[in-house]
């Protein structure tokens, strides 16, 4: 009787505690998210001579989970302050954060309405998300609103402007009369789950993207793959150490150390890579794998993600992972094919007699040498749940290794390269194709840094003289001005 009753209790147990594990175990690393706990900032390490540091490209800004319909969010990434919102249509949209009639920032207290647009928490001025023009309020047409503009003859110093009528000093000047009124509209896509957006320092350029990410949506769906989990750190340095590091073959043999090399000495990985142009005519033929299968999925990806509208944006690279015993057999682990689009985005194709996984790459700075670095990996659906959180925490692992250098370092202005090495020859070369997303940023920045001292200077400078301000003023050109309508960068 009592054996009965203990076998029944037994059996209970079991499938309660059986099926609730699971269930934790199921939530837990579904979908596992690493999110670094100590977020570091720009800090007070020189960095040296660099290059600017808001490229040109497509950059992440927030998964699209994270937006729900009619729902605003204040973005100020890459040196801009924009505001963020999904209309009741579904649909992303980016605007400049500033409101055109009196600067209040749209993303703190902005309503969705009329399906696309946004209205100002402060006067209520609504601005169309398709277009960026200010419309009018309460009307389904959208009229564009017209208005006076208005901006101070001297912000800096308050003088009035010269007239002839001395008992009446003003201070604003009109300069246009009934125009229409817009805020900059950024472009934006919403894929492979994230919300990415277009920035570009030519304003001629803003609106219309050099290239498109790529849509992982048919290569997922063909691979029968589904997404695993993300993690997310916070990195110290100029933007382009983060992805230079893709090209940097020689850093694996010195920097990165796995448990295996710990508990198994005769135990080693052995890395070998390739990084080359997308725009060399040779591609191909440089990218052959010896491998017959992974040389067919190589050669496959090549084809389906590489165009002529994107081939000047990306750099291709294939990485091969061994197990080195005693170091004589190597025994071959994977192969990687990665396309490094624009200065932010990775895609990363993992082959394997074992196992199929693809990592998605973004890096976004948060400000000046401050990084937001993310990875999302996405596994077919054989590999267990907590195998794909370890080959992401793997990941991490790694990471952490080369952000212990990057937190730390200085950007490499003046470089001594042995071109006789082909780990240099490739960095050398993959530092010239970098570069191009540099084009015109710097003077970008520049107006934009300018704008924002005269707008909020720092709170020393009120403790100098009036006499020294007016001479440090003096200095600026006549042409910088405020406007009472424009918003800016």
């Amino acid at each position: 009787m009592i054996a009965d009753y203990v076998q029944l209790t037994t059996t209970t147990v079991l499938f309660i505690i059986i099926p609730l594990l699971y269930l934790i175990y199921y939530r837990k690393f579904r979908y596992f998210i690493f999110d670094q706990r100590t977020k570091v900032t720009k800090g007070k390490t020189s960095r040296g001579k660099c290059p600017p540091s808001f490229p040109n490209g497509w950059f992440w800004i927030i998964n699209s989970c994270d937006l729900k319909p009619g729902h605003t969010k204040a973005i100020s990434y890459c040196g801009r302050n924009l505001v963020l919102f999904r209309g009741t249509n579904g649909t992303p949209y980016v605007l400049d954060a500033f409101c055109a009639h009196m600067g209040a920032h749209l993303g703190f207290g902005g309503k969705v309405c009329h399906s696309t647009c946004i209205e100002c928490p402060f006067h209520g001025w609504t601005f169309d998300g398709e277009t960026g023009d200010c419309v009018l309020s309460g009307v389904e047409n959208k009229i564009i609103r017209m208005a006076d503009k208005y901006e101070y003859h001297d912000i800096e110093n308050c003088t009035p402007v010269p007239n002839n009528d001395n008992t009446t000093n003003i201070y604003l000047n009109k300069v246009s009369e009934k125009e229409e009124i817009r805020l900059k509209r950024y472009i934006c896509r919403e894929i492979n789950g994230s919300i990415l957006v277009w920035y570009h320092s030519d304003e001629k350029l803003r609106e219309h993207p050099l290239y498109e990410p790529f849509d992982l949506s048919n290569e997922l769906k063909m691979n029968k793959m589904q997404p695993r989990g993300e993690s997310i750190n916070y990195v110290n340095c100029h933007i382009q150490e983060i992805p230079e590091n893709g090209a940097d073959n020689r850093h694996f043999d010195f920097l990165h150390q796995s448990i295996i090399d710990i508990i198994f000495p005769f135990l080693k990985f052995h890395w070998t890579m390739i990084s080359e142009r997308a725009t060399n005519p040779r591609l191909s033929e440089i990218m052959v794998h010896p491998h017959p299968e992974v040389n067919a999925y190589k050669m496959r990806l090549l084809d389906t993600f590489i165009n002529d509208s994107n081939r000047r944006f990306l750099n291709v690279l294939s990485l091969n992972c061994y197990i080195q015993i005693f170091s004589k057999h190597k025994i071959f682990i994977f192969n990687a094919t990665g396309f490094q689009m624009g200065p932010s985005l990775v895609y990363l194709f993992l082959w394997s007699p074992y196992f199929q996984v693809t990592f998605f790459q973004t890096v976004t700075p948060l400000e000046k040498f401050n990084q937001r670095v993310m990875h999302r990996i996405f596994s077919t659906k054989p590999i267990p749940y907590w195998l794909s959180t370890l080959m992401l925490m793997g990941e991490v692992k790694q990471l952490f290794s080369d952000m212990n250098i990057w937190n730390n370092k200085i950007f490499g202005a003046k470089l001594s390269y042995n071109m006789k090495n082909d780990a240099d020859k490739g960095l050398h070369s993959w530092r010239n194709w970098y570069t191009q997303f540099y084009e015109g940023c710097h003077e970008h920045e520049s107006k934009s840094l300018l704008c924002r001292s005269l707008a909020y200077p720092p709170p020393q400078l009120f403790s100098l003289s009036s006499k020294l301000s007016i001479c440090l003023t003096s200095l600026l050109p006549i042409d910088i001005r405020c406007s009472s309508v424009h918003s800016f960068e």
